[in-house]
Protein backbone atom coordinates (compact mmCIF):
# COMPACT_ATOMS: atom_id res chain seq x y z
CA UNK A 1 0.00 0.00 0.00
CA UNK A 2 1.42 3.13 -1.20
CA UNK A 3 1.62 6.12 1.82
CA UNK A 4 0.78 9.59 0.52
CA UNK A 5 2.84 12.61 1.87
CA UNK A 6 0.04 14.61 1.74
CA UNK A 7 -0.87 12.49 4.93
CA UNK A 8 2.24 12.19 6.35
CA UNK A 9 3.10 15.38 6.88
CA UNK A 10 -0.11 16.67 9.32
CA UNK A 11 0.18 13.27 10.97
CA UNK A 12 3.92 13.77 11.57
CA UNK A 13 4.04 17.34 12.59
CA UNK A 14 1.06 16.89 15.20
CA UNK A 15 3.64 14.46 17.11
CA UNK A 16 6.75 16.59 16.58
CA UNK A 17 4.50 19.69 18.25
CA UNK A 18 5.25 19.69 21.87
CA UNK A 19 1.64 20.47 23.95
CA UNK A 20 1.33 23.73 26.04
CA UNK A 21 -0.69 23.78 29.26
CA UNK A 22 -0.36 26.90 30.41
CA UNK A 23 -1.76 26.88 33.89
CA UNK A 24 -1.85 30.32 36.00
CA UNK A 25 -2.32 30.23 39.79
CA UNK A 26 -5.09 31.86 41.58
CA UNK A 27 -5.44 32.65 45.25
CA UNK A 28 -4.26 28.78 45.61
CA UNK A 29 -5.98 27.58 42.96
CA UNK A 30 -4.67 26.74 39.24
CA UNK A 31 -6.75 27.66 35.87
CA UNK A 32 -5.94 27.19 33.03
CA UNK A 33 -5.34 30.37 30.84
CA UNK A 34 -7.87 29.96 28.01
CA UNK A 35 -10.36 30.06 30.93
CA UNK A 36 -9.36 33.15 32.44
CA UNK A 37 -9.05 34.76 29.00
CA UNK A 38 -12.58 33.86 28.19
CA UNK A 39 -13.66 35.39 31.61
CA UNK A 40 -11.80 39.04 30.88
CA UNK A 41 -13.39 38.48 27.29
CA UNK A 42 -16.56 38.14 28.49
CA UNK A 43 -16.15 40.98 30.70
CA UNK A 44 -14.67 43.33 28.27
CA UNK A 45 -17.46 42.42 25.71
CA UNK A 46 -20.22 43.65 28.93
CA UNK A 47 -18.43 46.76 29.06
CA UNK A 48 -18.38 47.28 25.35
CA UNK A 49 -22.14 46.37 25.62
CA UNK A 50 -22.87 48.46 28.21
CA UNK A 51 -20.95 51.28 26.51
CA UNK A 52 -22.55 50.84 22.97
CA UNK A 53 -26.25 51.10 24.64
CA UNK A 54 -25.47 53.97 26.49
CA UNK A 55 -23.89 55.97 23.50
CA UNK A 56 -26.91 55.01 21.42
CA UNK A 57 -24.98 52.95 18.65
CA UNK A 58 -26.39 49.40 19.54
CA UNK A 59 -29.54 49.70 17.78
CA UNK A 60 -27.29 49.50 15.00
CA UNK A 61 -25.37 45.97 15.45
CA UNK A 62 -27.49 43.49 13.59
CA UNK A 63 -28.04 40.98 14.08
CA UNK A 64 -27.35 41.14 17.41
CA UNK A 65 -26.98 37.33 18.07
CA UNK A 66 -23.71 37.50 16.22
CA UNK A 67 -22.16 40.78 17.03
CA UNK A 68 -21.68 40.35 20.41
CA UNK A 69 -20.53 37.01 20.30
CA UNK A 70 -17.86 37.77 17.93
CA UNK A 71 -17.05 40.84 20.47
CA UNK A 72 -16.19 37.98 22.88
CA UNK A 73 -14.06 35.83 20.49
CA UNK A 74 -12.01 38.57 19.69
CA UNK A 75 -11.45 39.87 23.00
CA UNK A 76 -10.97 36.35 24.32
CA UNK A 77 -8.07 35.89 21.20
CA UNK A 78 -6.95 38.92 21.78
CA UNK A 79 -6.29 38.85 25.51
CA UNK A 80 -4.79 34.82 25.04
CA UNK A 81 -2.24 36.63 22.34
CA UNK A 82 -1.18 39.34 24.03
CA UNK A 83 -0.76 37.67 28.12
CA UNK A 84 -0.75 33.92 27.67
CA UNK A 85 1.90 32.84 24.60
CA UNK A 86 5.30 33.25 25.04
Amino acid sequence: MKRSPHLLLPVGSLLALPGCSCIQEIGGAYFPAWLLAILIGWFLAAIVRLILIRVGIDGWIRPRSIGYPALLVFFTLLIYLIFFTH
